[in-house]
């Protein structure tokens, strides 16, 4: 692991959402829309974080909570902040706030081929339960499917 940063977690807002667009843009061949994180932020069954390093976004995530589930729905760290705790800490934030709100079980899905992604889930407590044929696009690609009780 690469040094780690001094960053701070807190609440996705307005002034977050062109910096976020960026790393979304960067890392995903099917990026969400500004409305999407828009949406996002308002509805009361979502979770949208950021990662801050001073004024600079490092990372997002959004998780959605249903009933006594959380699902991370999006997570992604630019470029020069990956491996070094960014991505773990929106984590274990989100966790956080799915058990403070009743939440009893987390479920995501990731690249087959995105082991960094993988080993942080793994490091989490998450463990694979299945496989969902084609669920990317852009490229094709199978889902790991992972769940982690709270």
């Amino acid at each position: 692991m690469t040094e780690a940063i001094p960053f701070v977690i807190g609440k996705m807002d307005r002034s977050h959402v062109p910096r976020v667009l960026e790393i979304e843009r960067a890392c995903y061949p099917a990026p969400w829309s500004e409305s999407a994180f828009h949406h996002e932020m308002t509805s009361g069954s979502s979770v949208a974080l950021v990662a801050l390093d001073g004024e600079s976004v490092a990372g997002f995530l959004v998780g959605w909570i249903a009933a006594d589930q959380v699902h991370v729905a999006n997570i992604a760290v630019a470029a020069g902040y990956r491996r070094r705790g960014v991505g773990t800490g929106m984590m274990l934030r989100l966790l956080e706030e799915a058990v403070r709100r009743g939440c009893v079980s987390s479920s995501l899905e990731v690249r087959e081929s995105n082991l960094a992604a993988r080993s942080m889930y793994s490091r989490l407590g998450y463990h694979a339960v299945a496989l969902r044929k084609s669920y990317y696009s852009s490229p094709a690609e199978d889902a790991v499917v992972m769940v982690k009780d709270l």
